[in-house]
């Protein structure tokens, strides 16, 4: 096996998207861990450098806007192109890691001239091998998101499976302001329709912990007109929970993982959010319905999920069942058997 000699500089690679940066955290805490006092960069896409400014093991972080380079005139990409290529060669990089590995992504992996360079192969796409002089890893779609980082990781000679990082992957940008009693966020939105489950049903679960709990909840949502309105109608349908149910809409990444980040609960639709829930050890409940739970469940000790296809056959009363015995601290089913079993293509389930 190559030995990796002076790398003091890393660039990571993940371009997209929010919940897959955040799953990527940990395994960049195990890097940094395999080379201790190396500077670790992330190159991920603009919308998402946010979060990754907030994780403890990222030194600086490189934007891409994607964007502009696939819409904007061609003489202007072509100029960004060069430009980023130059900028990754002069920051000289001893290691580079593609964990996304699409042809671009292998392609500045190559153009870095990095000492070192390493990717994931993945099973449906076009790998460069050329780009790279380290064997890959290979992608495994039967694992989580987040395993098959950290396998990317153990495939850089110097890494050991022993490497615990402890702590949170993302640290909050200020300190937590926690209310009375207990607070429960419930995140509403998601990228598509069919990923959110009916605002009458939260409303429902809103003051169901308003009442039984004597919680305050955080209604949160999405940029968009539907993920909005949701909020509104839910804030609408439990008149406020007697001041204790607060709409927050719109929020932009710091003020999200703020607002994660002073309640005791998460329950969210299967969207980036829900993964930020995990990153900041606040328990977190995922409703899932298109996705597989297999591949992207909520990763905390304590977190769980509930799933149906469609996400209307998610009973109301399989979440408050599942979040009455996460208040309770009733361990959660980890076998694989188990996860099976919950990750029935039709109809609800719980745990």
């Amino acid at each position: 096996m190559t030995e990796l000699r002076r790398v003091s500089r890393i660039l990571a690679i993940r371009l997209a998207r929010l919940g897959d940066v955040t799953l990527l955290l940990p395994s960049l805490g195990l890097l940094k861990a395999a080379f201790g006092g190396a500077h670790l960069t992330l190159l991920t896409g603009l919308p998402y450098t946010p979060v990754a400014r907030l994780c403890p093991w990222v030194d600086d972080v490189m934007a891409l806007d994607r964007g502009r380079m696939r819409d904007g005139p061609r003489r202007q990409a072509l100029s960004d192109v060069i430009r980023f290529a130059g900028d990754l060669r002069r920051r000289k990089f001893d290691l580079v890691v593609d964990f996304h590995s699409f042809r671009e992504t292998n392609l500045m992996a190559w153009a870095s001239g990095a000492r070192y360079r390493i990717g994931m192969k993945r099973a449906d796409r076009a790998y460069l091998p050329f780009c790279f002089n380290l064997a890959p890893a290979l992608e495994d779609k039967s694992i989580h998101v987040a395993e098959m980082f950290r396998r990317v990781v153990l495939q850089v000679p110097g890494t050991r499976p022993e490497d615990i990082v402890a702590g949170p992957s993302i640290r909050p940008p200020g300190a937590r302001r926690p209310g009375p009693g207990l607070t429960v966020a419930l995140y509403v939105g998601a990228s598509v329709a069919s990923r959110r489950w009916p605002p009458d049903r939260f409303a429902a679960l809103a003051r169901h912990v308003v009442e039984r709990w004597g919680a305050s909840v955080l209604v949160l949502s999405g940029l968009t007109a539907e993920e909005r309105e949701s909020a509104d109608r839910i804030g609408i349908d439990t008149g406020g929970g007697a001041g204790r149910v607060e709409v927050l809409k719109g929020l932009g990444i710091p003020d999200l993982v703020q607002a994660i980040a002073s309640a005791d609960f998460l329950v969210s639709n299967d969207s980036g959010p829900m993964h930020i829930g995990a990153a900041l050890g606040v328990p977190t409940l995922g409703i899932f319905s298109e996705s597989l739970p297999r591949h992207y469940r909520p990763t905390g000790v304590g977190d769980r999920f509930v799933t149906g296809e469609p996400v209307e056959t998610v009973e109301f009363g399989d979440v408050v069942r599942t979040l009455e015995e996460m208040r309770a601290g009733t361990p959660r089913e980890g076998s694989e058997l188990a996860i099976e079993r919950r990750d029935r293509p039709h109809g609800s389930s719980g745990t």
